[in-house]
């Protein structure tokens, strides 16, 4: 049983992903796919070259969209983050997974998914209600 201080999300969903380096504020931009995301760190794994290397402290922002754009994603996460390890690719991928520690736990601020409802309703789908619902 593992004993961790934030629970892990186990999901495999196609990312964007922006990598600052603080000082000079260079950037390297990719795809991947996410693996597992807590409060406190995030699994994803990428094809090479990686971006980063263990040890690494880096700015990241992860999109869950296929727009890449900050002011037009909807769902997108920023955090500092130190690269702890980098995984070899299974058997079957050239991915490797890279797992960055978050230096702050995200809070929910942090985090931005918004979900969109259509507008539109189809006559007929909502029952109406009877005199015993009400």
């Amino acid at each position: 049983m593992e004993n961790r201080r934030h629970p892990r999300l186990h999901l495999r969903l196609p990312i964007r992903f922006i990598v600052e380096q603080p000082e000079t504020r260079d950037s390297q931009t990719g795809e991947g796919m996410l693996k597992d995301i807590s409060y406190g760190g995030i699994l994803f794994q990428v094809e090479p070259p990686l971006p980063v290397q263990p040890g690494h402290i880096r700015e990241f922002s992860f999109f869950l969209t296929p727009d890449n754009n900050k002011q037009c994603d909807p769902t997108h996460l920023q955090a500092q983050g130190l690269v702890l390890r980098i995984e070899p690719p299974d058997p079957n991928s050239s991915a490797y997974g890279v797992a960055v520690q978050f230096l702050s736990a995200l809070k929910k601020k942090d985090v931005t998914i918004k979900m969109t409802i259509s507008s539109r309703r189809r006559v007929g789908t909502i029952p109406k209600l009877s005199e015993d619902d009400r």
